[in-house]
């Protein structure tokens, strides 16, 4: 981080209420409200351990954003550049959870407040400001977010600020796969770390195997690919390295914001080491190390609240030998 940086992480894109499934004493399943959004789990779980986070968005002005934003500002996260919307409420996700823990997303964003977020919006202090920049997909989908993000990434890289991506596929919220294909792969384009799921990668390049899939989405501004691979673990690669770590076997609750905690802690430790990747011993330090925020997640209910301290991520690791 250069002396002029005063964010290790400023993420933009949605910022969402999450609707969790919660079973009380008797078994009846209440939805608790809890907040979310993937790049604001990320900047969470980067203030959470220990990093200097900000946000870029837009929230209704309602309950729900002001819930939201209070959740930001208590987890940590520099939010003043969170837009209130004066038009359009706060994106709603309705989350259901299988046997497994595994969920899935019954979303409602038309017309809402992100959707409108706008290039005059974008706060490009924080942007130039940040180490890296965090961004997802969701926001190419309209016009309007759309130009905003792209002129987000112009900021940063005209300020020699990095950038990272989560491919985050939500098939529900496109009008098909080809449109949401090719958001998710401009993201990934102007990205030097690109996070993506085994699921995500084989669907995107088309590939069976993760080592041809990498192949065919990486591109020469890329340093760093990571996949995520559910409870198998995951993958990192870099140009000259590929290194797999097992996952960790823990009690599921939900796996709401464990790839968020997993690219939280990845980022977190880059900006912290200088953006040491080289080895693969580093990647494979890397890649624990995010595989224990995302495990520790798993076992809480929704996201930020879930994320782990860095306390928490090193007595999980201390528990399993380091």
């Amino acid at each position: 981080m250069t002396a002029a940086s005063n964010y290790h992480v400023a993420a933009l894109g949605e910022l969402v209420a999450d609707l969790v499934p919660v079973a009380d004493d008797a078994g009846q399943v209440c939805f608790a409200v809890k907040p979310g959004g993937a790049p604001g789990n990320v900047a969470v779980g980067v203030a959470r351990l220990g990093g200097r986070a900000a946000m870029l968005g837009k929230v209704g002005n309602e309950a729900l954003g002001r819930l939201v934003l209070a959740t930001l500002v208590k987890h940590g996260v520099a939010a003043g550049g969170v837009v209130r919307a004066a038009l359009g409420n706060t994106a709603l996700a309705v989350v259901t959870v299988d046997a497994s823990g595994d969920r899935d997303f019954v979303l409602y964003r038309a017309g809402c407040a992100d959707s409108r977020y706008a290039p005059a919006e974008v706060d490009t202090g924080v942007v130039r400001a940040a180490r890296v920049l965090h961004v997802g997909s969701l926001l190419l989908g309209q016009p309007s977010s759309a130009a905003a993000q792209r002129y987000a990434l112009s900021i940063a890289r005209d300020a020699g600020v990095l950038v990272s991506a989560d491919v985050n596929l939500r098939p529900v919220l496109w009008r098909g796969p080809r449109a949401m294909h090719a958001a998710a792969l401009e993201a990934a384009a102007a990205a030097d770390v690109v996070k993506l799921s085994g699921e995500e990668l084989a669907e995107l390049s088309g590939q069976a195997d993760i080592a041809g899939g990498i192949a065919k989405l990486w591109h020469p501004g890329l340093r760093l690919m990571a996949v995520t691979l559910g409870a198998a673990g995951a993958l990192l690669a870099t140009q000259h390295h590929h290194i797999q770590v097992p996952g960790f076997a823990v009690p599921v609750a939900d796996t709401v914001g464990c790839g968020d905690a997993f690219m939280a802690s990845l980022l977190t430790d880059l900006t912290a080491t200088g953006f040491d990747a080289g080895s693969p011993d580093r990647l494979t330090w890397l890649a624990r190390r995010a595989c224990a925020a995302g495990a520790i997640t798993a076992m809480g209910a929704g996201a930020m609240d879930s994320l782990p301290s860095a306390a928490a991520r090193d007595a999980f690791l201390a528990a399993r030998g380091g």
